[in-house]
């Protein structure tokens, strides 16, 4: 053997030897999925259990699956299990890049659009069996405290900070706070693809089982807006209504942190109550082929979802986190992790 390959043994040999005696025992690699109603997300990191805190993150990607739009078109209300089937090497082959991470240990939640389906306990165990993850089906309070948790991964704040973490989805929308000891929720079912659905069947008088998108929404911006406002006043809780015009609001979620990020700011993290009516004013009169995106159908009335909740609330800004619920399971088990 050369003196080059013998010194590049021995380093490789002290390079195995640290790895292994200065592996901190502490840190763990894992990883999460997280089943929504229009994407499905994946993020797996190094955690460390002790410090209760993720140390870096070494994958995360996402997949159009519009699990939502497929229910809303079903006559028995059901997913059709030929779309799982058809999600499943999509799905794999994310785990199998995580795998490329070394990452052995990933957990799954399923969101709205699993507890509506009346098949959807069946949906997500085949879905589980098919990708070889347990698969755990979440209540809505449950995804409101994952939503809080997953902007705590990216944002600096205290449970003493006037914080109002919203999460909107395909099919739900939460509200999450904390003062004083006390958790405020608002558990809301109007979302992306429940809005969009109702623009087209209020206002443009069309069946959202034979339709899918309300593009060019037009002259119904400012009718897709009340819609929106109506809904605000109706349904969210006194709390919020109080605290909305001074709270500090971090969107998280598809269409707050993603869709009407990118429309707004792209490359940005906040948006203003003004930048969003400009940018609706602008956007509404774009038909699908017009606009670039997995998510066109509904990516102009999440903008007019946004804003009518804006108005009826007085929320001037909101500032977004891009982070899944994945992210902000992976942060909750940590904090209640009992170490031994």
């Amino acid at each position: 053997m050369g003196r080059g390959a013998m010194r590049k043994s021995v380093f490789l040999l002290v390079y195995f030897f640290c790895e292994v005696v200065f592996a901190n025992p502490c840190q763990e690699k894992q990883g999460a999925l997280d089943f929504g109603s229009g994407t499905t997300k994946a993020f797996a990191a190094v955690v460390d259990v002790c410090e209760k805190k993720i140390v870096q993150v070494l994958y995360e990607d996402r997949l159009a699956l519009a699990f939502n739009e497929a229910l809303e078109k079903s006559e028995k209300k059901e997913i059709p299990l030929a779309m799982i089937e058809e999600s499943a090497p999509r799905i794999q082959n994310m785990l199998e890049k995580m795998k490329e991470h070394d990452v052995k240990k990933v957990t799954g939640i399923a969101t709205s659009v699993f507890r509506v389906a009346k098949n959807g306990k069946t949906a997500i165990a085949l879905l589980a069996k098919k990708i070889s993850v347990p698969i755990e089906i979440i209540s809505q309070d449950k995804e409101a405290e994952l939503g809080y948790w997953s902007a705590l991964s990216k944002k600096n704040f205290s449970a003493k900070d006037p914080v109002i973490v919203w999460d909107i989805g395909g099919g739900s929308m939460q509200m999450y706070a904390r003062r004083k000891g006390r958790v405020y929720i608002y558990e809301g079912n109007l979302a992306s693809v429940t809005f969009k659905n109702k623009i087209l069947e209020v206002l443009q008088f069309k069946d959202p089982k034979k339709f899918s998108s309300p593009n060019p929404i037009g002259a119904q911006r400012q009718a897709a807006l009340q819609l929106a406002k109506n809904h605000a006043y109706l349904n969210v809780p006194l709390f919020f209504k109080n605290e909305a015009a001074k709270a500090h609001w971090i969107g998280v979620g598809g269409v707050l942190s993603m869709s009407v990020q990118r429309q707004v700011a792209k490359g940005q993290d906040s948006f203003s109550q003004e930048e969003l009516d400009r940018v609706l004013k602008e956007r509404a009169q774009l038909s699908d082929a017009q606009i670039d995106s997995d998510y066109r159908i509904s990516d102009i009335s999440n903008l007019a979802l946004v804003l009518g909740y804006m108005q009826a609330l007085k929320i001037a800004k909101v500032e977004t986190a891009q982070a899944s619920l994945g992210q902000g399971l992976l942060l909750y088990n940590l904090h209640h992790i009992k170490l031994h």
